[in-house]
């Protein structure tokens, strides 16, 4: 997968674009600037909207759902660990390409 920051646009390996809502993005960023960091819901939530979490709500939860959904055809198993009590934490190996703007 390709991530565009500056059009905010992402891409598999064929060119493809992968539809992502603007929170879904804001959260696969956050993921992608923090690769193998274990990610609370807490700090998830300040990263991605700059508020804490009401202790019910699921937004997190679901969004993470939405982006193993959308990222689950990539042969090397999960992108995105649960770790129970801990949080999120993205497993795939991240490279960062210089833009030839």
């Amino acid at each position: 997968y390709r991530l565009e920051p500056e059009t905010r646009k992402v891409t598999d390996a064929r060119g493809v674009a992968v539809d992502l809502t603007g929170a879904e993005f804001d959260l696969l960023q956050v993921f992608l600037d923090r690769p193998g960091r274990l990610l609370s819901r807490d700090q998830l939530l300040d990263l991605t909207q700059g508020r804490e979490r009401d202790p019910l709500e699921r937004s997190v939860d679901v969004l993470v759902s939405r982006l193993r959904r959308k990222f689950s055809d990539t042969g090397d198993g999960p992108l995105f660990k649960t770790v129970r009590n801990g949080g999120y934490q993205l497993t795939a190996r991240v490279e960062t390409v210089e833009s030839h703007a």
